[in-house]
């Protein structure tokens, strides 16, 4: 029998022991400090590596065509793709520390952009780059390997202490294979009994079941997005192909429940300039995923960090104003969101990225 502390709930502040027959270490870049509560001789089975992306204005990825260079001067791999609306680019593969909050470093960005500057006619340039981030690959350490590039991205699964059972390596494409895996190795570690084989290969995504490509015209058709304006009058706006697209495929066919929100609740606007999230998405996520934070909305439950440092930190104010209202916080802790999520930003290099007013570039 295994026994795990857990950190204070977030609904009522307290710690809580928890028991189980067996515990999976699924915690990434984090997963060796979770061995050695375990067995504090373990040796690290995981090699950190960084991986920085940046993201450009769309028109890098005209009509959507994107490049990729399988082999660099110094022999990495850099791409260019549309995602979004906008354009990722990226990628380095370098040696890291592991740290909660990982953040790229000017040189990694510069590599990037000069990189592709090799293969365009144009100069891409730093003050275009919307946003920035660096991710820590826990990739499985294979002891001959020299450097992080060859070292496996398969993942590996093991049980060094009964009723512990650790997955690490791997990558997002692979995710489903890597839990059944690990939901293999816990089934066998605590002799348990399932009624049922893995269904993981025909187990949709929550909202998947019934969806549609076209069910953005329903969203389109059947909806309206109610807004205020700045005076406080409540407008009627038009539910556009741009929002419903994004709800469809950011929600499936629970997207009528958010624009439902938007329609009754008068939470139909806009959260950012040029970008479909609404106000309604906010509360949405608040009441159906745990949206507990302005961290978890603009980097969790949406993509607006990554797409665009700039208007992620002008939609703040309104997205800690719904979250106040779904979660009863007091002035104090509203002002405690602004300044992590400022903080949280940072870390994107949000004071060195692209930065608009009105739209327009500054």
């Amino acid at each position: 029998m295994c026994c795990t502390r857990l950190s204070p709930c977030s609904y009522n502040g307290q710690e809580f022991d928890a028991y189980a027959k067996v515990v999976v270490n699924a915690a990434g870049p984090f997963c060796d400090s979770v061995r050695k509560m375990a067995n504090k001789d373990a040796l690290p089975m995981i090699c950190p590596s960084s991986g920085v992306h940046i993201v450009l204005p769309d028109y890098y990825s005209p009509d959507g065509m994107g490049l990729i260079v399988p082999k660099t001067k110094d022999g990495r791999v850099v791409f260019m793709l549309p995602w979004l609306g906008r354009t990722i680019a990226g990628t380095t593969d370098s040696s890291t520390s592991i740290t909660p909050l990982p953040e790229p470093n000017e040189n990694e960005i510069q590599f990037i952009l000069d990189a592709i500057c090799d293969y365009l006619n144009i100069k891409v340039r730093r003050t275009d780059v919307l946003s920035a981030w660096s991710g820590i690959r826990p990739l499985a350490v294979d002891p001959n390997a020299k450097n992080t590039e060859s070292i496996s991205r398969d993942h590996v699964v093991s049980e060094e202490y009964p009723g512990l059972v650790t997955i690490t390596g791997g990558k997002w494409t692979t995710y489903r294979s890597m839990a059944e895996d690990a939901v293999n190795a816990a089934i066998k570690s605590g002799k348990l009994s399932p009624s049922n084989e893995c269904i993981t290969s025909n187990l949709r995504l929550i909202g998947g079941d019934g969806w549609e490509p076209s069910l953005f015209t329903v969203l389109a058709q059947q909806y309206v997005r109610m807004k205020k304006s700045d005076g406080g009058k409540v407008v009627p706006g038009v539910m556009d192909t741009a929002a419903a697209k994004h709800l469809s495929r950011a929600y499936g066919t629970l997207a009528e429940r958010v624009a439902t929100i938007a329609q009754n609740e008068n939470l139909g606007k806009r959260l950012a300039h040029g970008y479909p999230y609404l106000e309604a998405e906010v509360a949405y996520c608040a009441r159906n995923e745990y949206c507990e934070s302005a961290v978890d909305f603009i980097a969790r439950r949406s993509r607006l960090a990554f797409l665009d440092t700039d208007a992620a930190s002008h939609a703040l104010p309104r997205i800690i104003e719904i979250l106040a209202t779904e979660h009863n916080w007091d002035k104090s802790r509203q002002k405690e969101e602004i300044q992590k999520a400022k903080e949280f930003l940072e870390t994107f290099k949000s004071s060195k990225n692209a930065h608009f007013h009105d739209g327009k570039h500054q």
